[in-house]
Formats: structure tokens, C-alpha cells, sequence
């Protein structure tokens, strides 16, 4: 009788855990408009105002966390998205603006572009579908249905962006799914966007590119419409 009873409290539990990891992994998405406002303010006010503005908020979301942690502050039940290991230690946003600073900074705007849209999707895609459909386990808690899935859509997040430069972006979408399948006790949200973009720099230098086709005719229409 106790076996049968506990059965489906561990049921609730895990379906609790499963709504805050996919609401955890949505509010990924909000990180689309702090690339939206530093292109924007690159190309009316120059790359220099748009790392300062990046920096700015790096600097707001530090001081957040500071008195997070320092004052060890809870969050409400209803919006408790942190990981266990998150709650004693620095949120997975600090590192993805960090990314996004260095990234823009160090690379060309097109590559970093690319790689922080597939730390964005794919890690998205990859959580979404080894949570639910995630059977084989290849590396540690990763599963194989949901590094398939990150790497399918890295590889579309390169279509779309550069459809022409597939000898550019399959490179990146490969080493993104890797970095994100073997990153650890590090943030995958700092740690792959820089080797994404890493990748499309060495590969763009070694073999003497042009960046062609960007961002795409898909976006494109987008822009034109709007």
C-alpha cells in the first residue's frame, strides 16, 4: 500500500519539475530582444553605444543577484524558475549577456549573430525534447533525441540566417550541439556561444570568406514588411 500510494506523489513531483524546466527554457526567448535592441542601436548609433548599453545591463543584473545572494532573497513559488544550483549562486542570464558582450565584441556581428540565436533555439529545443521524448542517454542527464534536436535546429537557425553559407553555419551548429551536450558545472550559456563563435571566426579567416546571403531572404521579407 505505501509503494502504491507514493507512486503518484512522485508523479506530481516530476510533472512540477517538468512545467518549470519548459517554462524555465520559454523564458529563454526573452533574451531575443536584448539582441533586437543592441542591433538597433549599432546601426543607428554605432557598436560602441550598443556594448555600452549591453554593459549597462550586465551591471543591473549583477546588482540584482548581489542582493539576491547576499541577502539570500526567495522567490515566489508561482516564479521560482531557477535550477537548485542556481539558487546559492549566479543565474544562467549573467553569463548568456556576458556571452553576448564578448561575443559582439570579439567577432564579427554576423557570426556572434548566429551563435547567440543557436544558444537561444537550440538549447530551447534540445531541453524541450529530451524532457519530453529523451529515452537514450548519451552523456551524463543529455539524451540523444535531444541533441538531435538542438543540432536539427542549429542547423535551421543557419538556413535561415545564411542560407549560403552552409560550409560556415554546419560547422557552428555541430559545435554549439557539442559544447551543450558536454558543458557541465560551467553555463552553457556562456560556453557555447563562444565556441560557436570561436568556430565561424577560425573557419571564416582559415578559408578566406565573405559573408554572403545574410540575413536571408526569409528575414529579409520580415524587415521589408515591418
Amino acid at each position: 500500500m505505501t509503494g502504491k500510494a507514493a507512486k503518484p506523489k512522485k508523479s506530481r513531483e516530476y510533472k512540477k519539475a517538468l512545467r518549470k524546466e519548459i517554462l524555465r527554457k520559454m523564458i529563454h526567448l526573452l533574451e531575443l530582444p536584448v539582441l533586437l535592441a543592441y542591433t538597433l542601436l549599432m546601426v543607428f548609433y554605432g557598436q560602441r553605444l550598443g556594448l555600452l548599453a549591453l554593459t549597462a545591463l550586465l551591471v543591473i543584473l549583477l546588482e540584482i543577484e548581489y542582493i539576491r545572494l547576499e541577502y539570500r532573497l526567495r522567490l515566489p513559488a508561482v516564479i521560482d524558475i531557477l535550477r537548485r544550483h542556481e539558487k546559492d549562486n549566479v543565474a544562467s542570464s549573467i553569463f548568456f549577456v556576458a556571452a553576448t558582450i564578448i561575443c559582439f565584441a570579439a567577432f564579427d556581428y554576423e557570426i556572434a549573430l548566429l551563435a547567440l540565436m543557436m544558444t537561444v533555439f537550440g538549447d530551447l529545443m534540445s531541453a524541450l525534447i529530451g524532457i519530453r521524448f529523451g529515452k537514450h542517454k548519451i552523456y551524463k542527464k543529455k539524451t540523444l533525441e535531444g541533441f538531435t534536436a538542438g543540432l536539427v535546429t542549429n542547423s535551421l537557425v543557419g538556413v535561415i540566417l545564411m542560407p549560403q553559407m552552409w560550409v560556415l553555419f554546419l560547422p557552428m551548429a555541430v559545435i554549439a550541439s557539442l559544447t551543450e551536450l558536454w558543458t557541465g558545472k560551467l553555463d552553457d550559456n556562456l560556453t557555447v556561444p563562444l565556441a560557436a563563435s570561436f568556430t565561424g571566426q577560425i573557419l571564416l579567416f582559415l578559408m578566406q570568406m565573405q559573408i554572403t546571403g545574410f540575413p536571408g531572404p526569409f528575414l529579409e521579407t520580415l524587415i521589408h514588411w515591418f
